[in-house]
């Protein structure tokens, strides 16, 4: 927008003064053209006064009465006084010839001079005496037109220069004038990507309505989506204790008595679980990170760590790196349930370390969870991805956990992959694009 404004007032500006420019030497010509006119009536009525009645009552013209410019060759100045019984012409055209106005009053175009001049022409006619007496006057007008040439020229170089200045000027304002708006832009920004609740309130009073209309959307918006997790929360515990009798029904027993029924029982269970799971997770991806609950591995992965310590009462090596301190937009719950299980099943195989690696740049997280315990066999990696499917009957891991960990990854629209590790165990690693 900013960009588009800025070519709009300097197209603008550039139309605006080039017209103005033009129009105001063009109005300065035309105010000088009608000086000059004025100074050629002045002029007729100058030579009229040079006529004199001789003895015999014919007019002459005396010289000495006149403007000395038209005793000078070529001067600029020039006259023609006509009457019925004689016709003079100023000493100043020499022996060129001038071709008076057609008509009374000031000539339509510029008439040709003496050494290529062009010339001005005005004529009156007068009654002396009884005569009619025709004066026709000119000047030079080359001189005007050249001056006014100059400037148009000087106005033209001159003018990209002035532009020049005055788009500086008009970007600084633009700038000066568009920066709430930016700030206003980064904040929305921060916001979409969970680094904020709430937009600054402190803004430009003509920006405050939008700002206070933004923060009760935000406001209802996490209303909105708090209420929906809770319902889908509600709706999935609720469900959890039919589903476990259910369960609880698929026994040793069933599949002796009824293999058919226990079969169909432990198969329809299995997908209204899985069902459940992932509609929760939907919902948890589709509230978003917001400010109070984005992701921090190095403050929340120890907390998991500590826990998984106690509940299998082992200690092992863990490692953490790449992060600095930085927190990811993605909501908490869902990455502790991920890298919960993934951490989990590390525990469960792993000989003496575990180590989570970050990586992240504009537009991925990559996170890599590896251990140095036995680790999968290439063949049988696709399989463990499948909810209930484990690779050691005798230990709940490498099953279930991966499955939901793999739910939780798509439902972000990344992958989860598994690799062998540096120390010769399992690399889980999950892609994350990040919100944008």
């Amino acid at each position: 927008m900013g960009r588009r404004l800025a070519i709009s007032l300097f197209v603008s500006l550039l139309v605006a003064g080039l017209l103005i420019s033009q129009a105001a030497l063009w109005w300065l010509e035309q105010e000088q053209r009608g000086q000059l006119v004025e100074q050629l009536r002045t002029d007729a009525a100058g030579v009229l006064a040079a006529l004199e009645p001789g003895l015999d009552g014919a007019l002459t013209l005396r010289n000495e009465r006149l403007h000395p410019a038209y005793r000078r060759p070529y001067s600029g100045r020039y006259f023609i006084v006509e009457t019925s019984q004689a016709r003079w012409r100023s000493r100043s055209l020499w022996d060129a010839p001038l071709a008076p106005p057609v008509a009374p009053g000031v000539a339509s175009g510029l008439l040709e001079g003496p050494a290529e001049q062009l010339l001005l022409g005005y004529q009156e006619q007068y009654q002396v005496r009884g005569q009619s007496v025709t004066v026709s006057v000119a000047q030079d007008y080359s001189p005007v037109r050249q001056a006014y040439q100059r400037a148009r020229a000087a106005m033209l170089v001159s003018w990209p220069l002035i532009l020049a200045l005055l788009a500086l000027v008009q970007q600084w304002l633009l700038r000066r004038g568009l920066s709430p708006l930016r700030r206003a832009r980064a904040e929305i920004e921060q916001l979409r990507q969970g680094k904020r609740s709430v937009l600054t309130g402190n803004v430009v009073r003509e920006l405050q309505p939008l700002v206070e209309e933004i923060n009760r959307l935000q406001q209802h918006t996490e209303q909105q989506l708090q209420r929906s997790r809770h319902a889908m929360g509600d709706l999935g515990h609720a469900l959890k204790t039919p589903l476990a009798v259910l369960k609880n029904r698929c026994n040793p027993d069933l599949r002796l008595n009824d293999p058919d029924l226990h079969q169909l029982m432990h198969d329809q269970v299995s997908q209204m679980e899985g069902q459940v799971r992932r509609a929760l997770s939907r919902a948890r991806v589709a509230a978003g990170a917001t400010a109070a609950n984005r992701f921090s591995p190095e403050e929340d992965l120890p907390l998991v760590i500590m826990t998984l310590e106690r509940a299998h009462d082992r200690q092992l090596a863990f490692e953490i790196r790449g992060l600095n301190g930085a927190t990811l937009p993605f909501e908490r719950e869902d990455m502790l349930e991920l890298f919960g299980n993934l951490l989990d099943n590390a525990f469960k195989w792993a000989d003496s370390r575990i180590a989570v690696r970050f990586e992240l740049d504009e537009v991925m997280c990559v996170a890599v969870v590896e251990d140095d315990g036995p680790g999968i066999p290439p063949a049988r990696r696709d399989t463990v991805l499948h909810r209930g499917e484990r690779l050691d009957e005798r230990q709940q891991g490498y099953g279930l956990g991966l499955a939901i960990a793999h739910d939780l990854a798509v439902a972000y629209q990344g992958t989860l992959a598994l690799q062998d590790s540096d120390p010769g165990g399992l690399a889980v690693k999950v892609c994350l694009p990040l919100p944008r």
